[in-house]
C-alpha cells in the first residue's frame, strides 16, 4: 500500500495541473468606512462555497476557494446587527436567515451584485449587476488581464443620487437604491409578461441613469452593454467593496 501512494499523489497532481479540479481564489476585500458583511450563494448544489457570510471589517479581506463548475453570487450587506432574541438582521441585502451566515434559498434585494461561472467549459466569466438595485460601490480586478478580461465595477456612490422614490432609507441615511421593477413590481418595469423580449423591455429614466453611471454593469433584463467579462479558468479575483477611489460614508 505504501509504493502505491506516491503513484496516486503523482496522479492527483497532474489531475490539478490539468485542470479537472480546477479552482479560482476569491479575495473579498472591504475598503469601506464600515463594516460589511459578505453573502456568497451557490446556484448548482453540487459545487458549493462555504462559508455562505461573514463580517469584513473595515480593511479586512478574506479569500475563498471557488470550485470548478461554481456559479453563484456574492453581495455585501450593510448595517447589521443582532437583536435581544439573537436574530441577526441587516437593514440592506439581508438573507433573511437570521444568521450571519446565509443557507437555503435566496430572495433578490436592492444590492449590487457580482455574478460569477468558475470554469464553464474552459472560461469563466463575471458580471456587475444593479439589476434589482444598488447599496454598495464593487469593483472586481482579475489577476490574469487581457482584451476580454478587464477590471470591472460600480464603483460609484449612487445612494445620494438615487430617485427619491426608489430610495431606502435607515435613520435618515440614503442607504441602498432600489430597482423600479423592485418597487412596482409590475410586467413592464420587470420585463415580464407581454415585456418578457428585448423589443418590448425598453431602457427607463432609472435604467439609464444607472447606465450612465455604471457603463460596465448590468442593468436590466434586456441590457444589451456586453457587461459579462470572460477569463481563463485559472484567473483569481478580488472583489473590493467600496474601491479606496471612491469610499463608501455609510455609517
Amino acid at each position: 500500500m505504501a509504493e502505491r501512494l506516491p503513484m496516486i499523489f503523482l496522479f492527483a497532481l497532474h489531475l490539478l495541473v490539468s485542470g479537472v479540479f480546477s479552482m479560482s481564489i476569491l479575495t473579498i476585500e472591504n475598503k469601506c468606512n464600515h463594516t460589511v458583511w459578505p453573502v456568497i450563494f451557490s446556484w448548482n448544489v453540487d459545487s458549493q462555497v462555504s462559508p455562505t457570510g461573514f463580517a469584513l471589517r473595515r480593511g479586512e479581506a478574506r479569500a475563498i476557494q471557488a470550485p470548478s463548475s461554481w456559479y453563484g453570487l456574492i453581495s455585501g450587506r450593510t448595517l447589521c446587527s443582532t437583536d435581544s432574541t439573537g436574530k441577526f438582521s441587516c437593514a440592506t441585502g439581508d438573507c433573511e436567515s437570521g444568521k450571519i451566515e446565509c443557507p437555503g434559498s435566496y430572495s433578490w434585494a436592492p444590492v449590487t451584485y457580482v455574478y460569477f461561472r468558475i470554469d464553464n467549459g474552459g472560461i469563466n466569466s463575471y458580471t456587475i449587476s444593479v439589476e434589482y438595485g444598488y447599496n454598495l460601490p464593487v469593483m472586481v480586478v482579475p489577476s490574469q488581464r487581457s482584451r476580454t478580461c478587464i477590471s470591472a465595477g460600480c464603483d460609484v456612490e449612487l445612494n445620494k443620487t438615487c430617485p427619491k422614490d426608489l430610495m431606502i432609507m435607515s435613520r435618515g441615511t440614503p442607504v441602498a437604491c432600489s430597482s423600479t421593477c423592485m418597487e412596482s413590481n409590475t410586467p413592464e418595469t420587470c420585463c415580464t409578461r407581454d415585456f418578457k423580449s428585448k423589443q418590448n423591455c425598453k431602457p427607463t429614466v432609472y435604467t439609464q441613469n444607472f447606465e450612465r453611471a455604471c457603463p460596465l454593469a448590468h442593468i436590466y433584463a434586456y441590457d444589451d452593454n456586453n457587461s459579462t467579462v470572460t477569463c481563463l479558468n485559472s484567473t483569481d479575483y478580488v472583489i473590493t467593496f467600496c474601491p479606496s477611489s471612491n469610499p463608501n460614508k455609510t455609517k
